[in-house]
């Protein structure tokens, strides 16, 4: 299978999963007290059942010292972007809660850049920041930039939060210690334990029609992370970094179709630029390797 394929379909379960984060907070009304516990109950439940052909140990090399500490690491900013994320959905617009996300491959890029320099490029930086001036550009009104409020710094931060997570997790998975779906298990599993005492949920109030939705948002959660994780081991934090901004263009389409959401035309140009932008990097990319 090309090494590709496994990003791209992470970016569109990306863009699945803030689809659903969407419906479930603000169409479905169910509280972040409740939704945040409930959804990682169910990626708890179906990571673990992934454990069953994907899962893989080796504890002598998960415990050196550096790999401990990337994985503290991993779960820490993880329970932190998390919460910033699922507050600012709750209060954003879901097409432009993902203009936001755009900054997330650029943001892993640069990360992964301080901690390898050696694999700096600069043509990748300069279509990657040509490809979120546009974002940029296709979410201003009138020439400029949507107010700024507390909710879109929370997932401005939640975003370069996630790209560091994703240096840590491909730096963690290419020493072998563990696979992707091992990894992600522990994480979602720590996690979900984390939450739940912080939160105290009571899922007595939540309708069954809303928990099976929960289970759905599970296994779509899951399965997306599990494509980002394997995506990083197999292709790299690069080349799953630029397969990752597709996640705006699948959006517009879902929020336009699905939650009736009003789309310019300005930002359906630019993500088509986006696009062809992503095509030329990876082309670099790959030339380089």
């Amino acid at each position: 299978m090309n090494p590709l394929i496994i990003p791209l379909l992470a970016a569109v379960a990306q863009a699945a999963s803030l689809i659903d984060a969407k419906i479930g907070i603000t169409k479905r009304h169910i509280s972040l007290r409740d939704y945040i516990p409930g959804l990682f109950l169910f990626l708890t439940i179906t990571a673990l059942i992934s454990l069953i052909k994907l899962g893989d140990v080796n504890y002598s090399i998960v415990s050196e010292r550096a790999n401990l500490l990337r994985l503290f690491l991993i779960i820490l900013v993880a329970a932190i972007w998390n919460v910033l994320f699922y507050k600012g959905v709750s209060k954003e617009k879901a097409n432009t809660a993902e203009g936001i996300m755009v900054i997330m491959p650029l943001a892993t890029i640069a990360i992964s850049w301080l901690f390898i320099p050696e694999n700096f490029s600069l043509p990748i930086l300069v279509i990657g920041v040509s490809a979120t001036a546009l974002v940029a550009w296709a979410y201003s009104a009138h020439g400029r930039l949507y107010k700024i409020d507390k909710y879109a710094l929370m997932l401005a931060a939640a975003v370069v939060l996630i790209g560091f997570e994703n240096v840590l997790v491909s730096q963690l998975l290419s020493s072998n210690a563990l696979s992707p779906a091992s990894l992600y298990a522990l994480r979602a599993t720590v996690l979900f334990v984390l939450f739940y005492c912080i939160y105290r949920p009571r899922f007595s109030r939540v309708s069954k029609k809303h928990f099976s939705f929960l289970a759905i948002s599970g296994v779509l959660g899951t399965t997306g992370m599990l494509l980002r994780f394997y995506g990083l081991k197999e292709a790299g934090v690069v080349a799953t970094s630029l397969m990752l901004i597709l996640s705006p263009i699948i959006v517009l389409y879902f929020a336009r179709h699905f939650l009736h959401e009003k789309v310019k035309k300005q930002r359906v140009y630019a993500m088509a630029l986006v696009l062809v932008l992503i095509v030329m990097a990876t082309i670099l990319n790959y030339k380089n390797i």
